[in-house]
């Protein structure tokens, strides 16, 4: 049954990376029996929203097949340089026989019932999450050979971009508790150790690694200290240190005022849990959490980064879909009422094309092990 790889390549960072990108991906398609079938062909918008600004579809023998070119080591590197040059999303499908009613139907019945962690990485992850692994990444100061442990992994954002620069002389370990996070990391690279395992317990000794990173996992540890503690315990001497959290609603303008619009809807229950992500965004307030911890000499700095959905009505249905954030809070008829209001709320923050884009900068944590 055959499979397709879709991209849409929303905007174009680095024109030098995409150009060594297009020269040498064509090869690796057709060495893992691929074709492609559409390349930034024109589109022509005739139900929703949605407009893909430069779309390529890849056909594949099988779902195993796209995978296997996906994650393969041909690949990865020119990922990377996708990855770096371009704002794009991407996806994996899996075809069906036409004259297979059943088929058709099995299909919709698994895209109706993805799991809380296929949502996440399919709708939070690139319009939030995805920019942030290489620079954390970075802030770590990961090079090749590098052995790297990432806590609270999730789907593999910041792993995947760790694996990008420890080459094939590194190795890198994907933590964290949640087994079906960990299964949708799992499809995307078969090099990374994915482990299960809370970041107040990381199962490895002393000095295993020359770096631990986390991004946007700290504020939903169990006991921040401790899992603080644990990493600067699995680096080296030397090792480095790099945790990013979000910073404080005050520096990220369209969230505050999706919070403010949820507190004047719901009240401040819903209001405050939907607050919950930013409580760590004030530095002073990280570096006594190091000190208790015992990490030295630790440093605070404010990267920034945007927010991007392609509509108001694709953020509220993002958070709609994922019971982890809103989809465990609203009823159908609040979300209704979300909707109506959203629009007034958050007209500030709608570009000329509909998309819908804000800054949400973070603070990120590094220190050397001493």
């Amino acid at each position: 049954m055959s499979a397709y790889c879709f991209f849409d390549l929303r905007e174009i960072n680095d024109q030098a990376k995409v150009e060594q990108y297009l020269a040498g991906v064509a090869a690796t398609v057709a060495q893992y029996g691929g074709r492609c079938l559409v390349l930034g062909g024109e589109s022509h918008l005739v139900e929703g929203d949605w407009q893909p600004v430069y779309p390529v579809i890849i056909e594949f023998g099988d779902s195993a097949q796209a995978q296997h070119w996906y994650a393969s080591p041909e690949y990865e590197p020119l990922k990377a340089l996708r990855l770096a040059g371009t704002r794009s999303n991407a996806v994996l499908l899996e075809g069906v026989n036409p004259a297979s009613v059943e088929a058709t139907a099995q299909t919709v019945r698994k895209r109706t019932a993805r799991s809380p962690a296929e949502i996440y990485d399919a709708l939070f992850v690139p319009a939030l999450f995805q920019q942030w692994g290489p620079v954390v990444a970075g802030e770590a100061r990961i090079g090749r050979g590098d052995r790297v442990i990432d806590v609270a992994c999730g789907t593999g954002v910041l792993a995947l971009a760790a694996l990008d620069r420890v080459g094939a002389e590194g190795t890198v370990v994907g933590l964290d508790p949640n087994a079906d996070m960990l299964g949708v990391a799992g499809r995307k690279s078969q090099r990374v150790d994915w482990r299960e395992a809370r970041a107040e317990e990381i199962p490895f000794p002393d000095g295993s690694f020359d770096a631990a990173v986390s991004q946007f996992g700290l504020m939903f540890f169990e006991d921040r200290a401790a899992g603080l503690q644990e990493m600067m315990r699995v680096v080296k001497p030397s090792g480095r240190l790099a945790v990013a959290v979000c910073d404080s609603l005050d520096h990220s303008p369209g969230y505050a005022a999706v919070a403010d619009m949820l507190e004047r809807l719901f009240g401040n229950v819903v209001a405050n849990a939907f607050r919950a992500p930013f409580v760590l965004g004030d530095a002073k307030l990280l570096r006594s959490l190091c000190a208790k911890a015992g990490v030295e000499h630790a440093d605070v700095k404010r990267h920034y980064g945007t927010v991007r959905f392609a509509s108001i009505e694709s953020l509220i249905s993002t958070e709609r879909a994922c019971i982890w954030t809103l989809g465990g809070l609203l009823n159908e008829d609040q979300f209704g009422r979300l909707l109506k209001e959203a629009p007034r709320a958050l007209e500030a923050f709608v570009t000329a094309s509909g998309e819908v884009s804000f800054d949400m900068p973070a603070l990120i944590i590094t220190a050397s092990k001493q």
